[in-house]
């Protein structure tokens, strides 16, 4: 069953309802059916997915880190030569 994400044209009120075929949704708050549906993406994580991520961004931090290190090696090499 989907669950889609709206806001409410009249009262702009957001929030998600699970729609039923057949069935017109409408504003929690004030019952409009002057609703404009939001596009969202499916949130589908686990946690081998996320462990995944963690890994992936660790590794990007390090070498991120490393090439820090290296540019600013390289510059004070540079201004200790030339100062």
């Amino acid at each position: 069953m989907p669950i889609f994400e709206y806001i409410c044209t009249s009262c702009e009120h957001s929030f998600e309802l699970l729609v039923l075929k057949g069935s017109k949704p409408a504003c929690p708050e004030c019952e409009s059916p002057d609703l404009e549906k939001q596009f969202s993406l499916p949130k589908i994580q686990g946690d081998g997915s996320r462990d995944r991520a963690m890994r992936a961004a660790k590794k990007r931090d390090a070498n991120q880190g490393k090439d820090r290190m290296h540019e600013q090696l390289k510059y004070e090499e540079s201004h200790d030569r030339h100062g």
